[in-house]
């Protein structure tokens, strides 16, 4: 796997979300927060890529910055509501040229997946790599939750310099696959066919989520498999209750 030098892993996580405040340190698995379950995640798989959590400089989420110190990742906190700059002073502060962007409300996120974007960003000599979805929609534009996105830092300055809109400064890199005349993008084919899988949802934003994503967590780990994709996927499609709980969330919370 080629990586450009400087590349860093940068997840965004804070505890203000408005649909399931403080979710990322609601118990999910045994004694574990989903924030320690991802940060363990990474530890396991990020291959020595280096990786921080990005949050805010807000009261509540002391205890995101607290959670990191425990468990020895560094901690960036900058502005709650500007996500777009946060993620530029990171990087900066910790010299990533090629940043992968992580979103933390993911308790299936496949770390090798991900890492090799930023491979392919560098081969294809682009500003931008994600995976394609159905649509030609990066897949962070999804509810799929498996996967994040490749950019450089000189693509994230350069579109803070264009735009002050508050859509593309909270969502970081909008406004980057969305002006490909300004920007070079890469999509690449999502791994394991799963581009068309408009049924699937892993990303936790919800109650119903979150008590689904916990069942779902729980029986991959009796069966071995909490990292595996595959049997992720097929454990989905043999449990006509599981998919049931989906189809309802895709459908009142579509991005």
């Amino acid at each position: 796997m080629h990586l450009s030098k400087n590349t860093g892993i940068i997840i965004q996580a804070r505890t203000g979300s408005s649909r399931l405040p403080g979710k990322m340190t609601l118990p999910f698995f045994e004694d574990m927060n989903l924030i320690t379950l991802l940060i363990k995640n990474f530890k396991q798989n990020a291959c020595g890529t280096p990786f921080i959590i990005a949050t805010t400089t807000a009261a509540g989420d002391d205890i995101i910055n607290e959670i990191c110190a425990e468990l020895g990742v560094p901690c960036f906190r900058g502005s709650e509501n500007d996500v777009l700059d946060r993620f530029i002073m990171a990087a900066e502060y910790y010299r990533f040229e090629t940043i992968l962007r992580v979103c933390a409300d993911n308790p299936f996120f496949d770390v090798a997946s991900t890492l090799l974007l930023a491979g392919m960003l560098y081969i294809n000599k682009v500003d931008y790599m994600g995976y394609k979805m159905i649509g030609n929609l990066p897949s962070i534009k999804t509810h799929i939750g498996l996967w994040g996105e490749a950019v450089t830092l000189k693509a994230l300055v350069n579109s803070a310099s264009l735009t002050n809109d508050s859509l593309y400064r909270e969502h970081v890199t909008n406004y980057i696959y969305s002006h490909p005349q300004t920007f070079s993008i890469g999509l690449a084919p999502a791994p394991k066919g799963l581009g068309n899988r408009t049924d699937l949802r892993f990303t936790l934003d919800t109650r119903e989520d979150y008590e689904l994503h916990r069942k779902i967590y729980q029986q991959l780990t009796e069966g071995g498999n909490t990292n595996n994709l595959s049997a992720l996927v097929d454990l989905i499609d043999r449990n006509k209750g599981f998919k049931k709980v989906m189809k309802n969330q895709i459908l009142q919370n579509s991005k």
